[in-house]
């Protein structure tokens, strides 16, 4: 009978720390934020986006046509480069830790764009 206690009680316990593992989980995922960002002759849209310092940032990129110079999205910064090929989402994830601006462009640096990211 004991060690039937014994098991229940572990049971309990990794059942209650399973659920609060499971909110905590949530409460992160609920910080995430996605932006689809177009691609076409006019370079990036939207080219701005904001952000708290330690939130999780997916931009999902599409490029519309191949007619410009989109193939590529880079981001220096962060050592990111990404082929765009046309018709696809590409999705690029970032968790920014600090403030500041994380800029992005095309391959040839022609369009241009930028995170802007603010204290959490």
């Amino acid at each position: 009978m004991t060690k039937f206690k014994i098991f229940l009680t572990l049971t309990a316990v990794i059942v209650i720390a399973g659920g609060a593992f499971g909110v905590m989980t949530a409460v992160v995922e609920a910080h995430t934020r996605t932006v689809k960002v177009k691609v076409d002759k006019s370079g990036f849209s939207p080219s701005s986006i904001d952000i708290e310092a330690g939130h999780k940032l997916n931009l999902v990129f599409n490029r519309a046509n191949d007619k410009n110079c989109g193939s590529k999205v880079v981001f220096t910064k962060l050592g990111i480069s990404k082929a765009l090929p046309v018709g696809k989402d590409v999705v690029v994830s970032i968790t920014p830790t600090e403030s500041g601006q994380i800029s992005f462009a095309c391959g040839m640096g022609m369009y241009k764009g930028s995170i802007v990211v603010s204290e959490g």
